[in-house]
C-alpha cells in the first residue's frame, strides 16, 4: 500500500473528531478552468483538512515545518499529501490546534491529478503540535576586582544565551535562584534584576571565619512555570570584590514602587501611570554606594510621580462580560423578565473606585441572575385557534377515516410550547388545515327513494302516456352519487316519484259504436234484422254491454289501488 494512503488511513480516524470539533471551513477551491468529469460523491472525499508536524523545541519563531496535509477535497483513495511552512499563533512553547500554511508543495503518487486544484496556502488548518520548552544556556560573568572582603558585595550577571531575540518569553527575575553548599536547600533571589536577557544579583560573601571564604559555587535555574524554558542549572564562579551596592530600598518605599510597576499598574489610569513607569524603567539598578546620590534622585522622582497617580475605577470586566451574554433579540422573552434585566442594567454605577469593588461585584451577580431568569414567551397559537373554530360542530356527517385523521391532529397538539418552538406550532396549523380539507361527507341515504321506486306499478301500459312520461322523468332525474350534505335533494327524488305515481292516469276505453240504421239499406246477406228476429244483432249488443261493464269494473279497481298507494 502506498505510504501516503497508509498515513491517511492511520491518522484520519484519530483526528477526525478533533477536526470536526474545530469546525474550520475548507479553503480549497477547484479551478473552474479545468473541465470536471462527474464530480465525486462527498462520501468519497476526505471531508476535512488536517495538518501534521513534528514537535519542535522553542526557537523564538512561530514557524514550523509541515510534514503532511490531509485535504478535504481530495479523494480518500488517492495518494496525495503535501509539505509546507506553518505559522502558529505564537512563538511561545505550548500545544497548538490551528496553523496557517504557506509554500504548500504537493507530494504522493496522485499529486499530478490535483495540480492547480489544491491551494498553495491555507488558513486556520487544524493541527495537533507541541512547541516544547527550551533548555536555557546560561553565561555568567562578574566585573569585580580580586580579593573581595566579606562585607563587600559582588555583582553576578547571568545571560541566557539562547534567547532567540525574543526576550518577552524569558523567565521572570523571581525565577532565578541560588544555592550555596553552606546553605540548606535553594534560596530564591528576590533581589534579582533583569535587563533583556541578562539577570544580575548583588551578593556578599560569608565572613572569613566561616571557612567558606574564597571560591564559592553559585547556581542559577529556571523554575517550572517559565514561559518558554525548562528547569536547568549551570555555573560555578569565583566571587570578586565590589563596592557595596547603593541603597535602593529607600526606607521601605521600594516595595511600594515595585508593586506598582510590576503588579499594581492596572489600578491607575494610563495617563497618570506613564510618568512613574518612565522613571522606574530608567533606573540603573547596578549602581554602587559611591553613586547613592543618583539613587536618591530616583527616589525623589518616584515619590513625586507616585503622589500624582490617579486610581482607575473599579473592575467592571465581569459586568461587561455578562452584558455581552445578553441575547440580541429580547422580543422572544416575557416583558416581565426583560423589564427586570433592563432595570439592573440601568442601575449600574460606572464610576465606583476599586475600594468599592464588592458593590461592583454585586451588580455583576445581579446582572447574571437576571440573564438566567429570562423566560421565553409562549408560542403563538392564534392561527391554530382560528383554524380550530372552523372544525364542523357535527362530525357525524363525515367519514370515519377522515374524522379520525382530524382528531389525531387535534390530540397531538402540545399547548405548552414556547416561542422558540413556534415552528412546531406552525406545523400543527398546517396539519390541521390539511385534515380539515380532507374531511369527506358520507354518502346520502337513498332508502326513501328505493321505497318509492318499489311502489311503481308493474304494468304502466294502462296509464296515459303523459302521466307515465312524468314518472319516467322523475326516475331519470335520480343522481345516485349524492353525499349526505345533499340529503334534501335525495329526499326530493323520493317525493317526486311518489307524486308521479299518484298522478298516474288510466286510459279511457271507448266501446265500439253500432252502425246507424238505414231503412233503405238492405240487410246483409245471411243476416236478419232485429225486427225479423235475427239472432246475430242480439248477440252483438250483449257483447258490447258485457265489455262496457268490464271496463267500468277495471277502472274502479285501479282507482281503488291508486287510493291505497297514497
Amino acid at each position: 500500500m502506498k505510504k501516503s494512503v497508509v498515513l491517511k488511513s492511520i491518522l484520519s480516524a484519530a483526528f477526525l473528531a478533533f477536526s470536526l470539533l474545530v469546525s474550520v471551513p475548507s479553503v480549497i477551491a477547484a479551478d473552474t478552468s479545468v473541465p470536471a468529469a462527474t464530480p465525486p460523491d462527498a462520501s468519497q472525499k476526505n471531508g476535512y483538512n488536517f495538518a501534521f508536524a513534528n514537535a519542535k523545541t522553542y526557537d523564538g519563531t512561530p514557524y514550523i515545518e509541515i510534514t503532511d496535509i490531509i485535504f478535504a477535497d481530495a479523494l480518500v483513495t488517492d495518494d496525495v499529501s503535501a509539505t509546507g511552512i506553518g505559522t502558529l499563533s505564537s512563538s511561545d512553547a505550548g500545544t497548538y490546534s490551528i496553523v496557517n500554511i504557506d509554500n504548500i508543495v504537493l507530494k504522493g503518487a496522485d499529486k499530478d491529478k490535483y495540480e492547480g486544484l489544491l491551494p498553495t496556502s491555507m488558513k486556520y488548518v487544524p493541527i495537533n503540535v507541541t512547541v516544547e520548552k527550551a533548555v536555557p544556556i546560561f553565561s555568567f560573568s562578574t566585573n569585580a576586582p580580586d580579593g573581595m572582603e566579606y562585607y563587600s558585595s559582588a555583582k553576578i550577571t547571568f545571560s541566557i544565551v539562547n534567547d532567540f531575540g525574543h526576550p518577552e518569553g524569558l523567565p521572570d527575575t523571581i525565577q532565578i535562584s541560588r544555592e550555596h553548599d553552606y546553605l540548606p536547600g535553594r534560596v530564591t533571589h528576590e533581589t534579582a534584576r533583569r535587563s533583556g536577557n541578562q539577570y544580575s544579583i548583588s551578593y556578599s560573601p560569608p565572613a572569613p571565619w566561616s571557612g567558606l571564604y574564597g571560591e564559592i559555587p553559585f547556581w542559577a535555574d529556571v523554575l517550572d512555570d517559565a514561559t518558554n524554558y525548562q528547569p536547568a542549572t549551570s555555573g560555578e564562579y569565583m566571587l570578586l570584590i565590589l563596592p557595596p551596592p547603593a541603597d535602593y530600598f529607600w526606607s521601605g518605599d521600594y516595595d511600594v514602587f515595585w508593586y506598582i510597576a510590576m503588579g499594581g499598574a492596572e489600578h491607575y489610569t494610563a495617563e497618570s501611570l506613564q510618568p512613574f513607569l518612565d522613571i522606574w524603567y530608567s533606573i540603573d539598578w547596578d549602581l554602587d554606594i559611591t553613586h547613592q546620590d543618583i539613587v536618591n534622585e530616583y527616589h525623589r522622582q518616584l515619590l513625586e510621580a507616585y503622589y500624582n497617580l490617579v486610581p482607575k475605577p473599579g473592575d467592571y470586566s465581569e459586568i461587561e462580560k455578562y452584558l455581552e451574554m445578553i441575547p440580541e433579540d429580547l422580543s422572544l422573552y416575557t416583558d416581565e423578565s426583560v423589564k427586570a434585566l433592563e432595570k439592573i442594567k440601568e442601575s449600574i454605577p460606572w464610576d465606583l473606585p476599586p475600594e468599592d469593588q464588592y458593590i461592583i461585584n454585586q451588580y455583576a451577580d445581579d446582572l447574571y441572575e437576571a440573564i438566567q431568569q429570562l423566560k421565553y414567551k409562549p408560542a403563538d397559537y392564534s392561527a391554530l385557534n382560528e383554524l380550530l373554530k372552523k372544525v364542523p360542530g357535527d362530525l357525524s356527517l363525515y367519514t370515519e377515516e377522515s374524522v379520525k385523521a382530524l382528531e389525531n391532529v387535534k390530540s397531538s397538539i402540545d399547548w405548552k410550547l414556547l416561542i422558540i418552538d413556534q415552528k412546531t406550532v406552525d406545523e400543527y396549523t398546517v396539519k390541521l388545515q390539511e385534515a380539515l380539507s380532507n374531511l369527506k361527507f358520507k354518502p346520502a341515504d337513498y332508502t326513501k327513494v328505493k321505497a318509492a321506486l318499489n311502489k311503481i306499478p308493474s304494468d304502466l301500459s294502462i296509464y296515459t302516456d303523459e302521466s307515465v312520461k312524468l314518472l319516467e322523468e322523475a326516475k331519470a332525474a335520480i343522481n345516485w352519487d349524492k353525499l349526505i350534505n345533499e340529503q334534501s335533494v335525495v329526499d326530493g327524488y323520493a317525493q317526486a316519484i311518489e307524486t308521479a305515481i299518484q298522478n298516474l292516469k288510466t286510459k279511457q276505453i271507448q266501446p265500439p259504436q253500432p252502425e246507424a240504421f238505414n231503412p233503405n239499406q238492405p240487410a246483409p246477406k245471411g243476416k236478419a234484422s232485429a225486427e225479423t228476429g235475427d239472432p246475430t244483432s242480439i248477440a252483438l249488443w250483449l257483447f258490447l254491454f258485457s265489455n262496457s261493464a268490464l271496463v267500468a269494473g277495471v277502472s274502479l279497481k285501479r282507482r281503488h289501488s291508486s287510493s291505497d298507494m297514497k
